[in-house]
């Protein structure tokens, strides 16, 4: 479920990994820590939802073709939707357990045979800490420590030690997502249903 941390908290969870003081605010304070984070914050944020679909940051879509048809290799172009961080694999009617289909993700376009409009699954760049997860935010915090450990207290065993963190808080975080719905039904397969006719 989703958490009513803002930035300046996210950001201080990770701080306090590191044992140093909180900021004040994430967009006034002015020292080499809250500079750090302006920086850093949304490109790790936005890696780590790219990294895995989390029920938080998903989306669907219905694409129309673009007018121009891609030069060869596929018979379409779809636009890549501007928050899509990841497009996820597509299948014939959209579902999570429908017959996969061929695409490719090139540039801002989305090629494929398939034709329109083309049900789409993408993980979108979600910009509101209070609409992360709140495993998502345990990720973050200790992803954003680790890559800040050298920075501020310049002690490599603190990176060590907190990338370890963050890899079991996002094994943990992707198995409990993973949890929430129903199982997806078996995957279609044209194979075998041409051998079972």
């Amino acid at each position: 479920m989703s958490s009513p941390l803002d930035i300046t908290q996210v950001s201080n969870l990770a701080l306090d990994l590191l044992d140093e003081a909180p900021l004040t605010s994430f967009d006034t304070d002015t020292g080499h820590v809250a500079r750090w984070f302006r920086r850093n914050f949304w490109p790790v944020a936005w890696s780590l939802m790219r990294k895995h679909p989390w029920n938080f940051a998903l989306a669907r879509a219905n694409l129309a073709a673009d007018a121009a048809v891609p030069v060869f290799g596929a018979q379409y172009a779809y636009p890549i939707p501007p928050d899509c961080l990841r497009v996820l694999p597509l299948s014939a009617d959209g579902r999570e357990d429908g017959r996969e289909v061929w695409y490719k993700a090139e540039g801002q376009q989305i090629l494929t045979n398939e034709p329109p409009p083309r049900p789409v699954r993408y993980i979108r760049r979600i910009d509101t800490p209070g609409l992360f997860d709140a495993q998502f935010v345990d990720v973050l915090a200790a992803t954003l420590a680790q890559k800040a450990a050298h920075f501020i207290t310049g002690k490599q065993s603190y990176a060590q030690a907190l990338g370890q963190m963050a890899a079991g808080l996002l094994a943990e975080a992707q198995m409990i997502d993973a949890l929430e719905g129903a199982p997806d039904g078996p995957i279609d397969d044209f194979w075998l249903d041409a051998r079972r006719a």
